[in-house]
């Protein structure tokens, strides 16, 4: 949809709207009537706002996704590992007796 132009011409869309409505020609030279008609063109072709709750569509690869979650699994049973090497051993009561 285009903008409306600064001296008042409206988008050739507007015009076979009108045309397509059948609105007669002495309404069209009506500037008034003809800006009533422009504001019902407006609402019928205003770009509709998605709602918050719509998902986007997402182009998914399973096979992707399992191979980067098995990654992170691996990636963190290492730091895991690693965590375990790091930190003392804690001695139980019974070995100090």
């Amino acid at each position: 949809m285009r903008k409306i132009k600064p001296d008042g011409e409206y988008p050739q869309e507007f015009h076979d709207w009108l045309r397509a409505n059948k609105v007669p020609k002495r309404e069209r030279r009506n500037p008034e009537a003809l800006q009533k008609h422009f504001q019902e063109w407006k609402k019928i072709n205003a770009p509709r706002r998605r709602s918050l709750f719509a998902f986007p569509r997402l182009n998914l690869d399973l096979g992707t996704i399992v191979d980067q979650v098995r990654t992170v699994s691996e990636l963190l049973q290492t730091l895991q590992q690693a965590g375990e090497l790091i930190r003392p051993q804690k001695k139980h009561h019974d070995d100090m007796m």
